[in-house]
């Protein structure tokens, strides 16, 4: 009997963890997806320092990690903090999406930021407009 519980709940984690995204506090952002919007508008996402952002652009999807840089600047009417854009340095590319951690910066709280990607391979530079987000 023991056995046999052991197994239900073996069986029911492992469909959990195949049924879950692979970052289950992902934010996805498709390509452009906020930027025409205006900064005061109640329709910009939010995201929390730490939280994976999935950025989905052209660009990452043949990309090695390493030839990927994800850029988070403020919007151009937000409050100066002392710096104007910040280089997110914990992303893993898969799937044609690069996903990347905000970064935990105290600074950013309640500041619209404007995410862009850059690649860098053996075409060139290329670059992706991730949109805007507001980070709570």
């Amino acid at each position: 009997m023991r056995l046999a519980m052991i197994a239900v709940v073996a069986g029911t984690i492992a469909t959990a963890a195949l049924a879950s995204p692979p970052y289950a506090n992902e934010l996805l952002l498709p390509s452009g997806a906020a930027a025409a919007r205006p900064a005061e508008d109640a329709g910009i996402p939010k995201v929390m320092r730490g939280q994976i952002l999935g950025l989905a652009c052209a660009e990452v999807a043949h990309a090695a990690s390493d030839a990927v840089r994800v850029v988070l600047s403020l919007a151009s009417n937000e409050r100066p903090t002392g710096y104007s854009g910040v280089l997110a340095i914990d992303q893993m590319v898969s799937g044609g999406m690069v996903h990347v951690r905000v970064p935990d910066l105290p600074d950013l709280v309640e500041h619209t930021v404007h995410i862009m990607v850059y690649v860098s391979d053996k075409r060139g530079m290329h670059s992706c407009d991730a949109g805007q987000v507001r980070i709570v």
